[in-house]
């Protein structure tokens, strides 16, 4: 069973070389807000189980103010200019949350060295927590319901 890592870096990189698919994100519209940043890349083949849980993550808890950001670490120079491929995937896959381009600076600054890697982070920022391995998605669910106790798509804590 994978173990979580905890962390305390910051949620700040998001700047990606190869750009956005869907829609940018910008670090000043996370403010008070959970998040949660799933890296994968397109070489791998098991990619199914992990998008459907992510789909269900946002049906959950994105009405208490989870923002999903997928970040594609590239494994190619022709893959980072021409961002087509990744496009089309997304829409293969019926990903419609933002996707940041990675030339692998976003994994490196984060401490990904494997994909699929989930972060989740809570809604000050400051604290994460790093899931990988087989199967990481029943270690995610309780760090996002603990994340998203509060409404915080309002801004302030549900009554």
């Amino acid at each position: 069973m994978p173990t979580p890592t905890q962390d305390n870096h910051y949620l700040t990189l998001l700047d990606p070389d190869g750009g956005w698919i869907n829609a940018p994100v910008h670090v000043s519209e996370l403010d008070g807000l959970p998040v949660l940043l799933y890296f994968f890349s397109m070489t791998t083949d098991d990619h199914a189980r992990d998008f459907a849980a992510l789909q269900r993550f946002l049906a959950e808890f994105g009405p208490r103010g989870l923002k999903v950001i997928g970040v594609d670490v590239t494994h190619s120079d022709k893959e980072l200019r021409d961002t087509n491929a990744v496009e089309a995937f997304a829409r293969e896959q019926g990903l419609h949350f933002p996707i940041a381009v990675d030339d692998g600076s976003m994994a490196q600054a984060y401490g990904v060295t494997k994909t699929p890697s989930w972060l989740v982070f809570d809604a000050d920022r400051s604290r994460h927590h790093h899931f990988s391995g087989k199967n990481p998605v029943r270690q995610v669910r309780p760090a996002l319901e603990r994340f998203t106790q509060d409404d915080t798509s309002a801004g302030a804590p549900a009554p």
